[in-house]
């Protein structure tokens, strides 16, 4: 449920910002240009980020800490680096192949 909406609200986002630069080709080409710019920066997103939690989950901990622990915590910023050290190469691929424009 969590991959599914933060891919509608990607691809809202990125229509929001695409739509108003190309008013002129459409609301549908929006439409497919957001779907095309947000799918693989996303699922790479999502792959670093439940790569991470089951590693956590299943190898480091017998019983996984509370989102109250600072452990939880310090597990989440670890998550965040590697979930941007996965996106990253993802979205400068896709800029670099004019799929995604630079901001």
């Amino acid at each position: 449920m969590e991959f599914i909406l933060a891919y509608l609200f990607g691809i809202l986002l990125q229509f929001a910002s695409i739509y108003p630069m190309n008013k002129e080709k459409g609301e549908m080409h929006a439409l497919i240009e957001s779907f095309k710019a947000d799918a693989i920066s996303l699922i790479a997103f999502e792959v670093g980020k439940f790569g991470w939690m089951a590693i956590a989950h299943f190898v480091l901990f017998q019983t996984p800490p509370e989102p109250t622990s600072p452990v939880y915590w310090f597990i989440m910023q670890i998550a965040m680096i590697l979930w941007f050290a996965k996106s990253y190469p993802a979205n400068a691929w896709l800029i670099k192949k004019g799929i995604k424009t630079a901001m």
